[in-house]
């Protein structure tokens, strides 16, 4: 196959990508193409007929047109728009990454959808200021993690913690930490590291935005079965629910007393999800039932709704959150 007849059929399987079934291209229209945007001139209209086939037979999912005039369209695109959304608007509240990390991304997950479904998303703001204060090497960072992981090498790498002055400062005077890297997690619009070190067994975490100089070690990395346990999935797992997403306790039964209305019902809906139950009392408030991991985010939650809604049971969470309202009212009061 000639070089020119080569990239023609590369050109036409690109012109494809950008096609939809609301948004075909005849073999009139891909020529002409050809020419306007590739510069590849005296295309014969029959030989399109010939690189459809050929990319048909290759596995590309092209359709041909029910009236067959209006030419052929990209059936299958890497993702559907509504997952490139998802993905978008990830990226755009994502805190770990930059907004030029967030434009680039954003940039390549467009270039997966039609041309016409690009348009549908000129809507979309651009990155936000969520993005502002990542480091620019935070992408590099991560890319270093994943090939650790899959080289089975251990990651090497100062951490940061925060002063009396608010500023971010090397921990340990900048000692350097060797990991034996087991997972990468989000949580939080934050990447957690989840590990463990060399002197013990025990897992650890370190949030990945307040990591520099990260880098992967020529050490080999301990396997996470002689390390965590014969099940280290389930263990990291276990590890993830009470140490980084704070989901300490066991399952209660929370009560609560409070006045319906759009916002209140709206709130404690989202709080505690579809399996509420809910009962009106005489004097026109409603109690509702339902249950959730008792946790320090537990008695958070009812401290910044505590204006809106009465626990009545456990008694043991109704104290707590009592006290807590107690110590920080007596706060405002001091001078």
């Amino acid at each position: 196959m000639a070089t020119e007849t080569k990239e023609k059929l590369i050109r036409v399987l690109q012109l494809m990508q950008t096609t939809d079934e609301k948004t075909p291209m005849n073999a009139t229209q891909i020529v002409e193409k050809l020419s306007t945007e590739y510069e590849l001139e005296g295309v014969n209209r029959k030989s399109i007929y010939r690189d459809i086939a050929l990319l048909q037979d290759c596995g590309y999912d092209i359709v041909q047109t029910e009236d067959k005039r209006s030419g052929w369209y990209m059936n299958t695109h890497a993702f559907a728009d509504w997952q490139i959304k998802i993905m978008m608007d990830a990226v755009q509240q994502a805190k770990c990454i930059s907004i030029n990390e967030a434009m680039q991304i954003r940039e390549n997950l467009l270039n997966l959808t039609s041309k016409r479904g690009r348009s549908r998303f000129s809507h979309m703001m651009m990155p936000n200021s969520g993005n502002v204060n990542a480091k620019e090497n935070i992408g590099a960072y991560v890319e270093t993690m994943l090939e650790a992981i899959y080289q089975h090498r251990k990651i090497e790498f100062q951490y940061t913690e925060i002063n009396d002055d608010m500023k971010k400062v090397l921990r340990r005077e900048g000692k350097k930490y060797l990991l034996n890297l087991y997972a990468i997690y989000w949580s939080d619009n934050n990447y957690y590291l989840i590990g463990v070190h060399d002197n013990h067994d025990n897992l650890v975490n370190y949030r990945l935005d307040r990591i520099v100089n990260l880098t992967m070690s020529d050490e080999r990395a301990v396997d996470a079965k002689e390390k965590v346990g014969v099940n280290p999935e389930m263990i990291i797992q276990e590890y993830i629910e009470k140490s980084v997403d704070h989901f300490q306790g066991e399952l209660i039964r929370v009560e609560v007393e409070y006045e319906p209305g759009q916002a209140a019902n709206a709130i404690l809906y989202d709080f505690a999800g579809e399996n509420i139950r809910v009962r009106k009392l005489e004097n026109g408030r409603c109690r509702a039932v339902f249950q959730k991991m008792d946790s320090v985010t537990l008695v958070g939650w009812f401290m910044q709704h505590a204006g809106m809604y009465k626990i009545i049971g456990p008694e043991k969470l109704r104290e707590e959150v009592c006290r807590e309202l107690n110590l920080a009212s007596e706060k405002y009061k001091q001078q």
